[in-house]
């Protein structure tokens, strides 16, 4: 059972009437929805649905047909990813994009880098920058992968690699984290260790989470608010009640007459 979680009611995202067509089909259709402060979302649907679309929309990576995306009050439809990402949106994906063959607190320490801008900064040695080993140091600890620093990311478990992933994202600072598929191809037991792990990140910080999840046990253990796409449209949204007494739901999701 859901942990009841005191969150803002003050909006990180609003998404107004966004829509993708690609030559004819209509991919996502006057989609509309707001994340609160602190909160968790899941967005679910069969294949197909839109749901790796709007997050290309939300992401940057995809410009839209039409709508708006308004990230706590400011527009960010037009900007690249980088920017978006500069803006407060950090995304992890299906498939780790995580660098295997560096360690853990090196995967970490590249996005920390990369975040406070020292790439080009040829004067300072960024093994002995106090900021950096303080910011690596606090992510690994956060995520609960402190024991696995000087790990391989090449030799680590699924699940291990997906916290990786995350402390990746954290290390951008983001108020809002898009999670895709976090806990694909796991065991029970590697997925149980991603929600807790979510759910200590939602205590801990003050990230908003949206997730796309197959595993509705996931979603309804974790998810706070669901989302449901079908053929590009929402087409019911509540909690995990509401969405498992949902005869649309059941229809078109579950495959239920």
């Amino acid at each position: 059972m859901k942990k009841l979680v005191k969150h803002s009611t003050e909006s990180v995202l609003k998404v107004s009437n966004l829509t993708k067509d690609f030559s004819g089909i209509r991919a996502v259709d006057r989609v509309s929805f707001e994340l609160s402060s602190g909160s968790i979302t899941a967005v679910i649907g069969p294949n197909g649905a839109g749901k790796t679309t709007l997050y290309n929309l939300l992401s940057g990576n995809l410009v839209p047909t039409s709508g708006s995306v308004k990230l706590e009050g400011k527009e960010i439809i037009g900007l690249t990813p980088d920017r978006i990402v500069r803006a407060g949106i950090g995304r992890s994906f299906q498939i780790t994009s995580v660098f295997p063959d560096l360690s853990v607190e090196q995967n970490v320490r590249v996005a920390v880098i990369s975040r406070q801008r020292k790439q080009f900064d040829f004067w300072h040695s960024l093994k002995s920058d106090r900021s950096v080993n303080q910011a690596v140091s606090e992510i690994l600890n956060l995520v609960g992968i402190e024991t696995l620093a000087k790990n391989s990311v090449s030799l680590l478990s699924h699940g291990d690699r997906s916290l990786v992933e995350i402390a990746l994202v954290l290390a951008l600072k983001p108020r809002l984290i898009l999670l895709d598929e976090p806990t694909a191809g796991m065991s029970r037991e590697e997925a149980q260790r991603i929600v807790q792990s979510i759910e200590h990140l939602q205590q801990s910080t003050d990230c908003t989470f949206l997730i796309t999840e197959h595993d509705l046990e996931v979603v309804f253990n974790l998810a706070e608010s669901i989302i449901v796409m079908h053929q590009g449209k929402i087409i019911a949204q509540g909690n995990d009640r509401e969405i498992s007494n949902s005869s649309e739901v059941r229809r078109v999701y579950l495959g239920a007459s």
